[in-house]
């Protein structure tokens, strides 16, 4: 618990580095019209069951690339606890790759197609504490320099130095989680899709704010990081679409 605790904090740290505590008049302007959405807080209805949320028929209404190879992997937990975190993707072999890096070695791994849905609940963005589900949605999501991480990491540190209740090897591993959780993170404001939503340039996926809970939908079929948003975008729209 305390681990948990710790690192929560260094995200917090992290994340807003670039954040002020200011409201923006647009901001204040969406923050007024969150009830926009209030009638898409059905979709979380369907914690128990995301393959009826975006079924294959719904997928293949704006995805015409070949899927006759896909699987569909839901991953389902058995407590509705555990939904929140469910993942649901069909899944399909692509010629891309992706890179990773092994100590000091790099490697070439497969990267698979994936369409689905990740998440159905709430979402880390709350430790921001704003003053709005909107606001925190914003101050987390939101793209920090390499240095500005660095910077807000050496505060937590900082910040730890003198707890004595946290011992040494609690610090240095929520530190390097944080660290590996923030480094390439970058995320972009979508317009127009209900409360919020941000696109994670790096998982392809639509990350949406509805009232103060979250989901991620996930479109990453090709190298086209605005073709796959704006699929995304569209899937989007069918799974909202539900509680129309």
């Amino acid at each position: 618990m305390k681990f948990t605790s710790l690192l929560f904090c260094i995200i917090s740290l992290v994340t807003s580095a670039c954040n002020s505590n200011e409201t923006t008049s647009a901001d204040a302007t969406l923050e007024e019209d969150s009830s926009a959405s209030s009638s898409a807080t059905c979709v979380f209805d369907y914690q128990d069951k995301y393959d009826q949320l975006l079924p294959l028929e719904t997928i293949q209404k704006h995805y015409s690339g070949e899927m006759s190879s896909a699987k569909m992997i839901y991953n389902k937990s058995a407590n509705a606890e555990g939904q929140k975190r469910d993942s649901y993707v069909y899944s399909w072999p692509s010629d891309r790759t992706k890179t990773i890096k092994i100590g000091n070695n790099e490697m070439n791994v497969p990267l698979p197609n994936e369409i689905g849905i990740k998440w159905l609940g709430d979402d880390l963005y709350k430790i921001m504490n704003k003053e709005s589900a909107i606001a925190s949605f914003k101050a987390f999501y939101k793209t920090v320099s390499q240095k500005e991480v660095e910077e807000a990491l050496d505060k937590a540190e900082a910040k730890m130095a003198n707890n004595e209740a946290i011992n040494e090897e609690t610090k240095s591993q929520a530190s390097d989680m944080a660290a590996g959780l923030s480094k390439g993170a970058e995320y972009q404001p979508v317009a127009g899709v209900a409360d919020a939503a941000a696109w994670d340039v790096r998982d392809n996926a639509l990350i949406i704010l509805v009232g103060e809970r979250t989901l991620k939908v996930v479109a990453n079929v090709t190298e086209n990081t605005e073709e796959n948003k704006a699929l995304a975008i569209k899937l989007a729209g069918e799974v909202l679409g539900r509680c129309d």
